[in-house]
């Protein structure tokens, strides 16, 4: 367990933590409602492992290694002809430190032969739970490509234990962090599970050659100690931190520490300094930031009756990436197939990010030559500004940009974009949501529709007569 001398290591990264975990904290009321309802809320409380609210798995038992209950069964609905339902059970065994029993909870296809072969295994985050599969990757992208998401509890600090509402779960082992326990290898001794003809998975997810580790923001750090560590290797074919800062993997991957693959998407308002590829470990390393993003990025599908709290701050968002990103991360692990040159931001020799005339972030990739930003961030249609939640300001016009009409304009946009997703920065589907806002609302910009016609911008409907 490496957590004590991580937490130690670097007190600027601790602070800036320490500070989005405080302002999380107090989002969290305002931030839950919007989310999808978990298994706690979908299923009755007086369900237990083995009575199933659709149909009953019942794992074998016997053993003496760490174990899946029989699962409460949740049917989830069907993504792109893949019938899915949601195991909500306890996983109980002992890490190298001591005994747990912690809820568990996998979202596979109904029947097994039909996954990719691949499970998603997410710490939950301390406030929004399972947020990398319920706000940023989402469900339809990743159900309808066969993958497997599988959840666990691995702290006992708030949403971290993945369902507070389960009865009896505990950690013994691990390390004490405010009042809490937390104890990481719960993590990769899941992972493994997930792998196990023992441990009562294969009945519910098949056969899973490849399993991947992804988490963002307070639920990153957990990874990335096991990087450090070493136990994630074996366990994890592929971590992919979002969000993240402090830690730097590079130096674990060259030791031989860790045998997979580590793949990072940040934002710009992360402390990228550790992360930057110094080009020792290209070959299993890629790191990435987007300009002009903030921490916490609008969603943009929250329900609009919902007051979520980051509706409005900010079009920018690594969302579209980090898609792209985790499918090449995918590929590079399932084929050998190299996702695109690392990415970071321009720097002076003081190391403040330079910035082009419209106060946006530069990027380029690892060996100093410029590469696509987000089209309306290339465009100067606004100063981008990041921060936790982010904003923005100085939006221009169709005409205070330097064109002499909205179809102009919208060429200017498509050629961008094009730019952006030939550079591997965006997903196709993504691209083409991204080109119809940028024409809902003429004359209105990209930009300008999201801060004034937002209805329409979410939904992706053109603006009615005004």
């Amino acid at each position: 367990m490496f957590w004590l001398s991580f937490r130690c290591k670097d007190p600027a990264p601790r602070f800036r933590r320490a500070s989005f975990l405080g302002v999380g904290a107090l989002l969290m009321a305002a931030l839950t409602p919007a989310l999808p309802a978990s298994a706690a809320q979908a299923v009755p409380h007086d369900h237990h492992p083995g009575r199933a609210a659709g149909h009953a798995v019942s794992i074998p038992k016997g053993g003496a290694e760490d174990r899946l209950g029989d699962p409460v069964v949740t049917p989830l609905g069907s993504f792109g002809g893949i019938r899915y339902v949601q195991y909500d059970g306890v996983f109980e065994g002992e890490t190298s430190t001591g005994r747990f029993r912690v809820p568990y909870r996998i979202s596979a296809p109904a029947d097994p032969d039909r996954t990719n072969g691949t499970a998603v295994v997410e710490p939950p985050h301390f406030v929004v739970g399972l947020g990398a599969l319920n706000v940023y990757l989402h469900r339809d992208f990743l159900f309808r490509q066969g993958f497997v998401h599988a959840g666990v509890g691995w702290s006992t600090l708030g949403n971290r234990i993945l369902d507070p509402s389960v009865p009896g779960t505990f950690i013994e082992g691990g390390v004490e962090e405010d009042g809490a326990r937390v104890d990481d290898e719960i993590i990769t001794d899941f992972a493994r599970a997930l792998a196990s003809r023992s441990s009562g998975a294969r009945p519910l997810v098949g056969k899973l050659p490849r399993r991947y580790g992804t988490g963002f923001s307070d639920s990153s750090y957990p990874l990335l100690r096991l990087v450090h560590s070493g136990d994630a290797t074996g366990a994890l074919d592929l971590v992919l931190p979002i969000t993240t800062e402090g830690f730097d993997p590079q130096a674990d991957i060259a030791a031989g520490r860790y045998k997979g693959k580590v793949l990072i998407v940040n934002s710009e308002a992360d402390d990228s300094t550790n992360l930057t590829d110094r080009g020792i470990v290209t070959n299993r390393y890629r790191f990435y930031v987007v300009a002009g993003s903030p921490h916490i990025p609008d969603p943009l599908d929250a329900p609009l009756n919902v007051p979520f709290p980051v509706r409005g701050t900010t079009p920018a968002s690594f969302v579209p990436a980090l898609r792209a990103h985790f499918l090449q991360g995918h590929n590079w692990v399932r084929k050998g197939s190299p996702p695109p040159t690392s990415t970071q931001l321009r720097t002076a020799g003081d190391n403040t990010i330079v910035r082009d005339a419209n106060g946006n972030a530069i990027t380029e990739d690892r060996t100093g030559r410029l590469v696509p930003r987000l089209p309306f961030v290339e465009l100067g249609e606004a100063r981008f500004i990041t921060g936790f939640t982010g904003s923005y300001d100085n939006v221009r016009t169709v005409q205070q940009l330097g064109f002499s009409s909205h179809r102009a304009y919208a060429k200017a946009f498509e050629n961008k974009l094009r730019d952006y997703r030939k550079a591997g920065f965006i997903l196709p589907q993504d691209a083409r949501d991204m080109s119809r806002r940028a024409s809902l609302c003429p004359p209105s910009t990209f930009t300008e529709t999201y801060r004034d016609h937002y209805a329409e911008f979410v939904a992706i409907r053109p603006c009615t007569a005004r």
